[in-house]
């Protein structure tokens, strides 16, 4: 029997023992015996390293050869990779390390050994080189100085040799960083960027050490050995690299995404709002029109399987204050305004129909009373039972009160968007103007989020028990929901999920959700189409008039004991269209995606696309009466709004992905049009200068500073820290804008020009 590394036993009758990957480090606890064994660097860290103070944590046994001595408080300093200095391979931990009586309370010390060992990978001592952006470094020979810079918060690499030292510094540090040395003697090359210290610098404070090093690097600089000019020039300045765009690059609604009837009336509607976005007008359209359709019929994309789609929808537009949401739900939710009117006029009618025949029929109970009691008087038994019977048939066909139809609502509850449900087994459309406070209100509450996850299918019964209300039934839990919300506050919602903080797909069902790029505002004053309303308004009003024999005879398959509803196949060259698009929707977008919230996203597609499909079909099938199965025309133009859909998604996802993108491209905007003289290309500017300019996305300090941060990442900006005139106060950052960024601008316009 032998022993591994860590001098534990390995039992030759288990092979597989010797497959297992060793450990890193190992911790055991000496009073309970509970063992951690570590496999990653930065777990171990995490567990046994105060990296703050440099410093092994309490109940840390982890030196292999005194497993059983704590190496708490022993000193612990990063070991970084020669080859990539920001890259932390292992730590080096050096002090004393006790053996304690465990049984006494309080331990008892037992013995101590001067420890001096590393875990993980050999390599350089080094500290602050993985921080994301340096003004400065520092290499040194002396570990005393090392010791003293590292716990100062400062970037130091310590080599036996200071002209090594700056060598390696040389070639693993950007262009950008400030490289200096320091100790105690000087070095044989680079004696101007030499920086002496005594032993009255290990008294300084961390602060004074900050000051220290400022004013050396402002020397130095000043004194011309590092062959630079002052100001913005002081940097070798480097190429930038391109950030990306400020928004994703979305497809643009065309009228071919949709008949000609809808297509002329979306933008009809949009234009005369003074030109705002058609994608807008067409999203809420379709949402409003697949709310209508609702339960009343459902598709099966697949030739032979059972799997039934409702083609209710999710839908809403993302865009900034004043972006004329409102006018596109106003436009989107028209035909149902109409409906809306006409079933409330239906709704006073019936009613004062009710109350007359209810009035009549309270008379006629009235009468038979009366007679009642006359025939009882008489002792006539066989009148007496006819006047019953004609009593209870007068009872049974008592009619109960109109039950107005609706179609939409504003701002229900779950409970009253059940009674609502029951007596429009459809479906019914919840229309939110800000969708922030309907999201707030369903990550507060679980049954909430559950009645709405359930309804958003649409295909099936919903049941309900309630301690005030008692239970109740919905035949069809069918949901459609129509909203806006800004991005910004988007972004807030998004970001929890993006960071795996809890994700049930809530938001993914908003799959018809549209970010346009703003439209040049135009000013308008035309009459409206009206062929167009009226016409998309029969579209909605006879979709509404639609039951099972007309379905039928469009050429749907009825429902039957298997199928709750009448529903529609695809024909044989759209089926093909669909295996082929859903094949590569998978193998090709989802399994390849990158990010999870996306492939989770794209993952719903096939019931928005069959859903499309549907509604492209019914269209026609209203306009032609019997068409049969579902088309290869309607089948490309759902195909072609998933495209598009795709599109959207993508930007507005790529909000939390590419935050920072996104707003160090606003940055970027920004600098581009300062002129030659601006004090910002002169002098610099810190965070705070930003930060005032309330610019969009930039209206929190954290945000300027991690868009400065990857700007300055991407070469476009130079950070430096700057000293306080408060004794002691704490340096601040000013940032240097690349002069090279206006040269590329500049190349990029005269191009542009000659073109």
């Amino acid at each position: 029997m032998g022993k591994n590394l860590w001098g534990q036993s390995m039992n030759a009758k288990h092979p597989d023992i010797l497959n297992k990957p060793i450990p890193l480090a190992v911790n055991i606890d000496p009073v309970t015996g509970h063992r951690v064994e570590f496999f990653q660097l930065e777990d171990f860290a995490k567990s046994c390293i105060d990296e703050r103070n440099f410093k092994v944590k309490p109940e840390s046994y982890i030196y292999s050869k005194l497993p059983n001595y704590n190496c708490e408080n022993c000193e612990a300093y990063p070991l970084v990779n020669p080859k990539q200095l920001s890259e932390v391979i292992g730590y080096a931990i050096r002090g004393i390390a006790r053996e304690y009586d465990t049984t006494q309370t309080p331990f008892a010390e037992i013995n101590s050994a001067d420890v001096s060992f590393s875990i993980g990978k050999k390599g350089l001592f080094a500290s602050g080189l993985n921080k994301p952006h340096l003004s400065y470094v520092v290499g040194t020979n002396d570990m005393g100085v090392f010791i003293q810079l590292a716990k100062a918060g400062k970037a130091v690499l310590l080599h036996q040799s200071l002209d090594e030292a700056y060598k390696i510094l040389n070639s693993g540090m950007p262009e950008t960083v400030f490289r200096l040395i320091a100790g105690n003697s000087a070095p044989v090359n680079n004696a101007d960027l030499f920086v002496q210290v005594d032993d009255s610098f290990r008294a300084f404070t961390s602060s004074q050490i900050e000051q220290f090093f400022l004013e050396k690097q402002k020397q130095i600089l000043e004194s011309g050995a590092f062959n630079q000019d002052a100001g913005n020039q002081q940097f070798n300045w480097q190429q930038p690299k391109p950030i990306k765009s400020e928004l994703l690059p979305v497809m643009q609604f065309t009228k071919e995404m949709l008949p000609r009837e809808f297509s002329d009336y979306v933008i009809d509607e949009a234009y005369g709002a003074d030109n705002m976005s058609s994608d807008m007008v067409a999203a809420c359209l379709l949402t409003s029109l697949a709310s209508m359709i609702g339960a009343r019929v459902g598709v099966k994309p697949k030739k032979y399987s059972n799997w039934t789609i409702v083609p209710n929808m999710w839908g809403g537009i993302v865009a900034p204050p004043s972006s004329k949401k409102s006018p596109a739900f106003n436009a989107g939710t028209l035909p149902i305004d109409r409906l809306v009117a006409e079933a409330r006029e239906k709704h006073k009618e019936a009613i004062k129909k009710f109350k007359i025949l209810s009035m009549a029929k309270d008379a006629d109970m009235s009468s038979l009373k009366s007679k009642l009691k006359d025939v009882s008087k008489k002792g006539d038994e066989s009148k007496k039972q006819e006047v019953i019977d004609e009593m209870i048939r007068l009872d049974e066909e008592a009619d109960t009160a109109p039950v107005l139809r609706r179609y939409k609502t504003n701002d229900s509850s779950p409970e009253a968007l059940s009674e609502l449900e029951k007596y429009n087994p459809y479906g019914v459309l919840v229309l939110r103007d800000e969708l922030t406070g309907w999201l707030a209100s369903v990550d507060k509450d679980p049954s909430e989020r559950a009645f709405y996850l359930e309804g958003y299918n649409g295909d099936k019964p919903y049941e309900f028990d309630r301690i005030l209300r008692g239970n109740g039934f919905i035949e069809n839990h069918c949901l459609s929901i129509l909203g806006g919300i800004q991005p910004d506050k988007l972004i807030t919602y998004l970001e929890p999920s993006i960071k795996g903080l809890g994700n049930d797909g809530l938001f993914q069902r908003f799959q018809m959700l549209v970010y346009p790029d703003p439209t040049q505002w135009k000013y308008v004053d035309q009459t409206p189409n009206k062929e167009a309303r009226n016409e998309v308004y029969l579209f909605f009003k006879q979709i509404d008039d639609l039951d099972s024999t007309a379905l039928e005879h469009m050429g749907a398959y009825p429902a039957d004991k298997h199928n709750a509803r009448p529903y529609f196949r695809f024909g044989e060259k759209a089926q093909v269209l669909f295996e082929q698009w859903t094949t590569r929707l998978h193998i090709e977008k989802v399994e390849n995606e990158e990010h999870s919230i996306i492939a989770q996203h794209l993952q719903k597609y096939p019931k928005l696309m069959a859903s499309l499909a549907l509604i492209f079909h019914l269209i026609d099938g209203i306009k032609f009466g019997s068409v049969g199965d579902i088309s290869e025309q309607s089948v490309q133009m759902a195909i072609e709004w998933c495209d598009y859909l795709e599109s959207h998604a993508r930007r507005i996802y790529g909000l939390v992905l590419d935050a920072a993108s996104v707003k160090a491209g606003t940055v970027c905007q920004r600098l581009l049009r300062l002129k030659d003289d601006d004090d910002w290309r002169t002098k610099g500017f810190k965070a705070r200068d930003v930060h005032r300019k309330n610019w969009k996305g930039l209206t929190d300090i954290e945000s300027v500073e991690n868009a400065l941060e990857l700007l300055a990442d991407h070469g476009w900006l130079h950070i430096e820290e700057v000293s306080t005139t408060d004794k002691g106060g704490r340096p601040s950052k000013c940032y240097w804008i690349n002069p090279k960024i206006y040269e590329i601008a500049k190349n990029h316009t005269d191009k542009t020009d000659r073109t």
